[in-house]
């Protein structure tokens, strides 16, 4: 390097799943630019990479209109500590991954013809918020996706927008055999409210299992950030609290995951699941009018038909959740129709590496002077 202060990359992520696919990014970095410092916000996983953090993901893990805005000062106010730390610093990059609702604004305050704005693991716009895509387009400069059909999603707002597969295909081995009579893994979520609106239902869907399949077992992966206390009531129930999802996805016969990110990962492990949400009456309605898809599991939008059975909402009731936990762990066919769906699933989103192709793409895009 030719510079007299190492390069510096702004990077955040506001979730567990975006710390996991972020830590993966910021290690193919450094691979091309070995001297190079992160700063930003993000969990454990980017903090192990380096990662100098503004803010603690346990305080950013937020979702949901009314419980957004019962944080709107915290987050004002990371906005600001945010850009006055960008002007002073001044990063080669600016890279938002992922949580969209907190780096629009951030993006669309500092991109300027000095700092590029490259987001990795775009906003899912296609899903609810179409009519966002304008100021996306004037808050990026490069947009690099997960997901083949949103290429030409964003390229119809002028958005330049690169596929480089997806960062949990890179992770994963082939798919391996279940253990027949193996545990049932439960996913309630890493955020307060979805821990407390969740867990409770859980706790008597596996008092209702339990009531005809008394030799069924169940684990439940400690997300990152989450308190263990969040979770006493499922292991008081009986459940075995870990803190390796992977292992305990690979291990497990069955699950009953919370809508979001971990559904996909299910789907490329081969885990046979059923997707559940509840959220605040509020917040559900607001977000019925605004969604724009016909299914809230990625497994689902991306075969473009219902194969996992989704129980939202008012649907989503201990005795709806026990019956699916049953035939996932009875029924040969309905086992057998998942399976190859998310074979579909896993040959689709393969390209050979995100995080290394993600990197390449972001250093192409720095000041000749750092690549």
């Amino acid at each position: 390097m030719h510079t007299s202060q190492p390069p510096r990359i702004f990077i955040t992520a506001g979730e567990a799943s975006g710390d996991a696919h972020a830590a993966r990014l910021m290690r193919q970095l450094r691979l091309l630019i070995p001297d190079v410092v992160f700063e930003g916000f993000g969990g454990p996983a980017m903090e192990m990479e380096g990662l100098h953090s503004l803010a603690s993901i346990r305080d950013l893990a937020v979702t949901g209109f009314v419980e957004v805005a019962k944080r709107y000062r915290f987050f004002t106010n990371l906005l600001d500590t945010c850009q006055r730390h960008i002007q002073r610093s001044r990063p080669l990059a600016f890279i938002p991954v992922d949580y969209p609702g907190f780096n629009m604004r951030l993006a669309a305050r500092v991109r300027s013809a000095r700092l590029p704005v490259i987001w990795y693991i775009a906003p899912q716009l296609w899903a609810w918020g179409k009519r966002r895509a304008p100021s996306l387009a004037r808050a990026v400069d490069r947009l690099l996706v997960v997901f083949p059909f949103e290429v030409d999603f964003f390229a119809q707002f002028g958005i330049r927008a690169e596929y480089v597969g997806h960062p949990l295909v890179e992770s994963l081995g082939a798919p391996m055999s279940r253990p027949e009579g193996g545990p049932v893994l439960l996913m309630p979520g890493s955020r307060s409210q979805e821990l407390h609106r969740h867990v409770p239902v859980l706790v008597a869907a596996m008092n209702q299992v339990r009531r005809s399949h008394g030799n069924v077992t169940f684990t439940v992966p400690r997300a990152a950030g989450v308190d263990a206390a969040s979770l006493l009531p499922l292991a008081d129930a009986g459940a075995i609290i870990t803190d390796d999802a992977a292992a305990a996805m690979d291990a497990s016969w069955a699950g009953m995951i919370k809508a979001g990110t971990s559904t996909l990962e299910a789907s490329l492990r081969g885990l046979p699941y059923g997707t559940f949400y509840r959220t605040s009456f509020v917040s559900y309605h607001l977000s019925r009018s605004l969604i724009d898809v016909p299914s809230i599991t990625l497994m689902n939008l991306l075969l473009k038909r219902n194969v996992v059975h989704e129980y939202i909402q008012k649907d989503a009731t201990a005795e709806a959740l026990a019956r699916e936990i049953i035939e996932l762990c009875d029924s040969t066919p309905r086992r057998a129709e998942l399976a190859s769906a998310m074979l579909e699933v896993r040959q689709m989103l393969s390209s050979g590496g995100a995080s290394r192709r993600a990197a390449e793409i972001i250093v192409e895009s720095l000041p000749r002077s750092m690549r």
